[in-house]
């Protein structure tokens, strides 16, 4: 059988996908110091939130708020180590642990949900989106594991 330019193609093209999965932009280190910015403010905004008296959040709150402080800190922690060193197969494991964390704050967010509003609908879909980002969580670690495997494999 005679091969056709697709097929060649198609061939490169997986050759390639492997390299382009494991490619990585070049970190900058505003982008790193910006998340930690970001992650400072909402650690913030977690820790006073009860105190703002917002009518659909309830005193239940403060029941998820120590997974919230563990996955924000942790996130600062990893971005300042990102910083001082920002290898692939280092970044890999950090973001398998920061999206366990971001897991866990999502599951705790559901089984608590701390939350009353007075539409039902509305309650509906933010249990929606809890559940549909847990699963994104799992999808993006398995990638993230599947990415440390092949950097292990193919240094």
């Amino acid at each position: 059988m005679k091969e056709t330019s697709d097929d060649v193609k198609n061939q490169k093209e997986d050759g390639n996908f492997l390299k382009n999965l494991l490619k990585e932009k070049e970190p900058k280190t505003s982008e790193f110091v910006g998340t930690i910015i970001v992650n400072i403010v909402l650690l913030y905004i977690v820790n006073n939130v009860l105190s703002w008296n917002l009518s659909f959040i309830t005193s239940s709150f403060q029941d998820v708020i120590w997974i919230f402080n563990i996955s924000i800190g942790s996130t600062i922690v990893a971005n300042i180590l990102f910083l001082v060193y920002h290898s692939g197969w280092f970044r890999s494991i950090i973001q398998i642990l920061l999206n366990i964390l971001g897991f866990m704050v999502a599951y705790f967010l559901y089984t608590v949900f701390p939350f009353v509003f007075s539409q039902l609908y509305i309650t509906y879909a933010v249990k929606i989106v809890l559940i549909i980002g847990m699963i994104g969580l799992v999808i993006a670690t398995l990638v993230e594991v599947v990415k440390l495997i092949l950097r292990i494999m193919n240094p």
